[in-house]
């Protein structure tokens, strides 16, 4: 379920990130303006503070100061999120010949094993496709997609089959099928 949701945090996170930075931009409103030789003065006094202060053990920055640091922080953690999202995700490729065992949970059929080859529609978009099932010298043919990166559906050309499942690793897959007249059972399939 969480998986579902990861893009959607993570654009949350980058607006918020992008919304907030205008404002750490933003100066400081001041009282009123102090003549030019109070300024000094004060500048002199807060140099003087600064060297006194950074002697001292257990220096603390002001609360002025913290949001960009807390900002900065959460942009390093909202990338680093996102830097392993991105590494992490498994991709999983259908194309290709497969060798799939079908086991019948209905009785009175017969448990079978064919070879499927999957071919995509395009090479950019390889979630959806064609198939071609050889059995024994018997061809069918359907159209394959890709829902949510590692769910499959494959649907023959008749309408007759209808196989659901999803990918178990970058080699396997497996699923439930049903016949057109509501035989069906389990399927497991290896890819070549």
């Amino acid at each position: 379920m969480m998986k579902r949701y990861e893009r959607m945090i993570s654009l949350c996170v980058t607006i918020a990130f992008l919304a907030l930075l205008p404002i750490t931009a933003q100066p400081v409103p001041a009282g009123q303006s102090p003549s030019r030789d109070e300024d000094v003065r004060q500048q002199q006094a807060q140099t003087q503070n600064f060297f006194e202060k950074e002697q001292q053990v257990g220096y603390q920055a002001s609360p002025r100061n913290i949001l960009p640091v807390i900002l900065g922080i959460a942009a390093v953690a909202a990338g680093v999120f996102l830097l392993v999202m991105l590494v992490s995700k498994e991709k999983y490729v259908i194309e290709g010949q497969w060798n799939f065992h079908n086991d019948y949970t209905t009785a009175g059929y017969n448990d079978f094993d064919s070879v499927w080859t999957f071919t995509p529609y395009d090479s950019v978009n390889k979630a959806m496709g064609r198939y071609v099932r050889n059995e024994n010298g018997a061809t069918t043919q359907g159209e394959y997609t890709i829902v949510n990166k590692f769910e499959v559906v494959f649907l023959d050309a008749e309408g007759n089959e209808q196989y659901v499942g999803q990918f178990d690793s970058k080699t396997t897959m497996s699923g439930t099928f049903i016949i057109a007249n509501g035989a069906g059972g389990n399927w497991t399939a290896t890819k070549k």
